[in-house]
């Protein structure tokens, strides 16, 4: 999580996840939002995170039209690449938001996108959250998805971020599984205690 200074979604599910796990995310991640200030979600998908998290006003991105209409009332779509400018104002923003959505970039792509978050971020307290796939927990599996570009792991995108001139106030390296696609429960009362533990086994996604 940091303080501020074309990717084709590929859609393989006919209906969005379920939205249990989701809200436990969200209100575990609440805290960092400010709910009275906007919020724009990278690489949105079915837009789950715009949906449950509390701000306003609410954009999410993609670049597949379709997914729009997971969205909701609430929130605005921008149906372009994230490596496009993005048409709000300067300083418009509270919150940016990505899930699983830099590795899908070179470094040469990503750094351009940070650049414009950190653009449309207020310059004092304005904050980025990104969750994303640990590779230094998971190295096996983290490019059996041959859309993934970028090896990240929790203390690489650190570098990455400081290196592009952010502020990194809080990060958790083992966050979450590495993918919530299993037979095992996901309640939302399991996920929030799941979040509540000191040690979190089979994480693989860094926060």
């Amino acid at each position: 999580m940091t303080r501020c200074s074309p990717i084709t979604r590929f859609v393989f599910h006919t209906t969005p996840p379920p939205g249990s796990r989701l809200k436990a995310i969200c209100r575990y991640l609440q805290p960092w939002v400010a709910e009275q200030e906007g919020l724009l979600e990278l690489g949105a998908g079915y837009g789950d995170f715009s949906r449950h998290i509390r701000a306003n006003p609410k954009w999410a991105l993609d670049q597949n039209p379709l997914l729009a209409g997971h969205w909701g009332d609430s929130v605005t779509p921008l149906i372009q690449s994230a490596t496009d400018r993005l048409p709000l104002e300067s300083g418009s923003l509270g919150t940016v938001f990505a899930s699983n959505f830099f590795e899908h970039f070179t470094l040469e792509q990503a750094a351009p996108i940070l650049l414009e978050a950190s653009r449309v971020l207020a310059r004092r307290g304005g904050r980025l959250i990104a969750v994303q796939p640990n590779f230094r927990l998971e190295p096996r599996r983290y490019f059996d998805d041959y859309t993934h570009r970028t090896a990240f792991t929790d203390n690489g995108f650190r570098d990455f971020l400081r290196a592009l001139d952010w502020k990194v106030v809080h990060c958790e390296p083992r966050f979450l599984p590495f993918t919530m696609k299993s037979r095992l429960p996901t309640a939302e009362w399991l996920v929030r205690a799941y979040l509540a533990m000191p040690f979190r086994p089979l994480a693989g996604q860094f926060l």
